[in-house]
């Protein structure tokens, strides 16, 4: 079950998966009620790992445990010779205590690889079209801003 949570006034837009080990084709009332609780029990936070906490015994109810906390913001980029996807993730999983904040980057040099698939590209083509695309990227992609 995934809960999405828009905090206008904090400009945050926060999304919760509650996992279960077995399918659940209809939930009871109690269950809703469990879920519903540790939704609104949630706290937007940004100096926290995964950007929400819950307060001292909120992370649970019912049959229902809070396990891990991810915040995702997208940055993407799409031309006819690359595509670059940029992620940063902040997560925390409670099991183990542990969280982290990372940079995750994901680039498709298409034209290029068209190029030295089909043989119709030499070794200095190669680089300069590496190097514009790099300076690219740098110029609009690696300035993150909060």
């Amino acid at each position: 079950m995934v809960a999405d949570m828009l905090c206008v006034h904090k400009n945050l837009d926060l999304r919760l998966a509650l996992c279960s080990k077995s399918t659940l084709s209809a939930l009871s009332d109690d269950e809703m009620n469990s879920i519903r609780i540790l939704i609104n029990s949630a706290i937007p936070d940004p100096e926290v790992k995964g950007g929400l906490r819950w307060p001292m015994g909120k992370s649970y109810s019912g049959d229902y445990t809070i396990v891990g906390v991810w915040h995702n913001e997208f940055k993407s980029y799409k031309s006819p010779s690359l595509k670059l996807k940029v992620r940063n993730v902040d997560r925390f999983i409670f099991k183990t205590g542990t969280g982290e904040a990372t940079i995750e980057i994901n680039l498709k040099l298409r034209r290029l690889v068209s190029e030295i698939q089909d043989g119709e590209i030499d070794t200095d083509s190669i680089y300069n079209g590496f190097k514009d695309n790099l300076r690219l990227i740098w110029d609009h992609f690696l300035s993150w801003e909060s």
